[in-house]
């Protein structure tokens, strides 16, 4: 069988702006793989290695749209790419063989409207009007959102909440069935259904369609579903190309590189048990390997640690929102924040999570109701203006937050505003960068850094001021293990000091392993208030919230189903601990 994508000797980096500095590192170091027609093909590894840049040479931008003169071009890209057997050129991005799908979604859109979006592509390559219509409204069918179709001549993408603008941008490439279609991190901004719903979706194009895809993706449990290979991009070169059991059998290597790994893989890794020889990757692979250890069991008492009560520093009381369209995003909302808790916003792709959170940060003001933060009510204007002094506020797309040239300086602005002394801002400055892993790009522009160095120094950037209370929107976003575990060590640091934090998140092993408290949204209104253990334990509750749980909080959940001997075990500690073996690294 012919290859679909051919990439041989590959090598680039980044032209400078001005002949008189040193020139960038190679970004991409001879790499070489290829990919069949038909398979899916995983490409996986750390925040800043190389993944997006790779995408970008597989479609043609680069090096093509960085106007280098032939005598600029040897000195900057070398090797060769070739996909359905010819190679990569400057046209190749606009023919309709190939595909991708950005990272970030705004990035893509070109259009007014969300029926134009779906069609643009479809009118540059002359298909008929009708066949237009039909193709938009099967892909929008395709990714979940066929309700947005009678509206979709007037709705604005901008409008659309970020998992739908994601789901949108899929669906516009889609409807155009490339034979090779490269996703990045296509669902780092869904819910875990919609997540699901996506990557099935492409699976299911894939095999009717035959469609070759690459899948460039942080979730180990996507990557060993769906894709028949996956590759450990380190550092700009591929370190590793192997099917998802031998892959993630690979211990050393992948704890070397910071790659993610499935919970299951880690229980594995951590007690010493094994499927086959190696980590098991599915629930029903891990309930084979576990269920003759737990069978041993006697019954066990159930445990759970009561949440904390602190004092309420926020209180919502019958909060409604409605948008000028008149969509009503909020539904009498009841909560309250305590002061020193971590407690995690979770709910389905607009079901009003964000728009709650930008009414704490005086961002919105609430249609009805009352809130109050620190015993302020946000109903007074004066209040509001003073409130990013006590409110601390992460965007969910860094794009909207950052805006200096430099790093560094990104960091700094918000201490300068708050009046600290130079000394002081550069001993925090350093110790940020270094808590988050960007020191090497103190001098950087942020324009020159993946989504996901983006993303750590936008939540860098909030919370070097240590504002009382921190709201932070989804801030592990795409993010590898160790940008994860240094952005969630940064918030404990300022939990540790009595600050309070507030987590929009779709990452249930987050939740499970760092916030006491959940409240859960759906279609306005709070469908669920308990602990993660309550929550991650009760189907019903579950359902209600449409929410899955992790795969520690599952696999136990599977075991318990015959007999009731475990504990509500919901992270990887939790098993290694129960199980009695050696402790986690």
């Amino acid at each position: 069988m012919s290859a679909a994508v051919a990439v041989s000797g590959l090598w680039w980096r980044y032209p400078l702006f001005s002949e008189h500095e040193q020139p960038h590192p190679w970004t991409l170091r001879d790499v070489a793989f290829q990919v069949e027609q038909g398979e899916c093909f995983g490409i996986t590894g750390p925040s800043g290695a190389g993944k997006t840049t790779l995408c970008r040479t597989l479609i043609g931008i680069l090096p093509y749209t960085a106007r280098l003169s032939d005598e600029q071009l040897s000195q900057h890209f070398r090797g060769s790419v070739d996909i359905l057997g010819q190679l990569v050129n400057a046209h190749t991005a606009s023919t309709n063989q190939i595909g991708m799908v950005l990272q970030d979604p705004e990035n893509q859109f070109l259009r007014m409207s969300l029926l134009h979006e779906l069609g643009l592509g479809l009118q540059l390559q002359g298909v008929p009007r009708e066949e237009i219509v039909q193709r938009g409204y099967a892909a929008l069918s395709q990714v979940g959102l066929e309700r947005l179709w009678h509206g979709a001549a007037y709705i604005h993408p901008a409008d659309l909440s970020g998992g739908q603008k994601q789901r949108v941008a899929i669906a516009a490439f889609l409807a155009m069935r490339p034979q090779v279609l490269i996703l990045d991190e296509p669902t780092s901004d869904l819910d875990p259904v919609g997540k699901r719903e996506v990557i099935e979706t492409i699976a299911r194009l894939r095999r009717d369609y035959r469609i070759t895809v690459i899948l460039v993706e942080q979730d180990p449990e996507i990557l060993s579903t769906f894709c028949d290979r996956i590759a450990l991009l380190h550092e700009g070169r591929v370190e590793l190309v192997a099917p998802p059991a031998r892959f993630y059998a690979e211990r050393s290597l992948l704890e070397q590189c910071g790659a993610a790994v499935g919970e299951l893989t880690r229980i594995s890794w951590h007690t010493g048990y094994r499927y086959d020889g190696r980590p098991p990757l599915t629930l029903e692979e891990g309930v084979n390997t576990f269920a003759p250890i737990v069978a041993q069991y006697g019954s066990i008492a159930q445990r759970e640690e009561p949440a904390a009560q602190g004092e309420p520093v926020v209180q919502a009381e019958q909060v409604w929102y409605h948008y000028e369209d008149g969509t009503t995003a909020l539904k009498g909302v009841d909560l309250t924040l305590q002061r020193g808790e971590m407690l995690a916003l979770l709910g389905p792709n607009g079901s009003g999570k964000t728009t709650f959170a930008k009414i704490l940060a005086g961002i919105y003001r609430s249609s009805r109701g009352r809130v109050t933060v620190l015993g302020q009510d946000l109903a007074s204007k004066h209040v509001r203006k003073h409130l990013p002094g006590t409110v601390g506020y992460v965007f969910q797309n860094p794009d909207h937050q950052l805006f200096c040239r430099k790093v560094s300086d990104e960091i700094e602005f918000g201490l300068k505003n708050l009046g600290v002394a130079p000394a002081q801002r550069r001993e925090k400055v350093a110790a940020t960068l270094e808590a988050v892993g960007l020191e090497s790009e103190a001098e950087e522009d942020p324009l020159f850094l993946s989504k996901g160095q983006r993303q750590r120094l936008a939540v860098a950037a909030v919370l070097a001021m240590g504002p009382e209370i921190l709201i932070v929107d989804e801030p592990t976003t795409g993010q590898d293990a160790r940008s994860i575990a240094g952005i969630m060590s940064l918030l404990c640091d300022l939990q540790r000091q009595g600050k309070t934090i507030l987590i929009i998140t779709h990452d249930m092993t987050l939740v499970a392993e760092y916030c006491q408290r959940v409240v859960s949204f759906r279609d306005g209104e709070v469908a669920f208030t308990g602990t993660p253990a309550q929550l991650f334990h009760d189907q019903a509750a579950l359902q209600r919230t449409g929410l899955r749980p992790p795969a520690s909080a599952a696999l136990a959940a599977l075991l318990n189903q015959d007999r009731l001997v475990l504990p509500p075990l919901i992270t990887v500690e939790d098993w290694v601990q129960e199980l009695g073996v050696q402790s986690l690294a």
